[in-house]
């Protein structure tokens, strides 16, 4: 795990694509799950019995959580000097985001390469996200700075979480 400027970054995966992987299934996972989405940069499989994985990727990029903005943010090269989480609030009321998939979530996960059996991924290899339950739009972004590029994916709550009756 890279760490700059007090982020902890996945740095990269072998495979090209990270997948949210419910904590309850971490054990069982077999790196074979999300083998049908490698067509898309963001895209969501299901796993009978644990609801919907979300999975991230495209290319064999650093990524990270940012829990304040529920985004996901792959480091497509940059400075050490980007100050990450400001660019990316900066980047919330941006035109351009694009609508990727409609998916439901709630509860602990583990970002982790999607193509590593969950029982061999070492706690360096993972981060911890834990996501109100409810159905989220997952939208996707690409920013470019003069000291970097990035592609950002952030999950929005539906229009009923967004009038304020979430699901639980």
């Amino acid at each position: 795990m890279l760490s700059t400027n007090s982020i902890n970054w996945l740095d990269g995966t072998d495979f090209g694509y990270y997948a949210l992987c419910p904590a309850s299934y971490l054990q069982e996972w077999d790196g074979t799950e999300a083998d049908e989405v490698f067509q898309a940069c963001i895209s969501k499989i299901a796993l009978p019995v644990h609801g919907e994985v979300l999975t991230i990727g495209g290319e064999p990029l650093p990524v990270t959580y940012l829990p304040q903005s529920m985004t996901f943010v792959q480091n497509a090269g940059s400075d050490e000097g980007v100050d990450v989480p400001k660019e990316v609030e900066r980047a919330m009321d941006a035109q351009g985001w694009r609508d990727a998939v409609e998916i439901t979530l709630g509860g602990r996960y583990f970002l982790i390469d999607s193509g590593v059996p969950g029982a061999d991924t070492g706690e360096e290899y993972m981060i911890q996200v834990d996501i109100p339950h409810g159905r989220y739009q997952a939208q996707s972004l690409v920013i470019d700075l003069p000291l970097g590029e990035f592609h950002l994916h952030r999950l929005r709550p539906g229009d009923s979480q967004r009038l304020g009756h979430g699901t639980r």
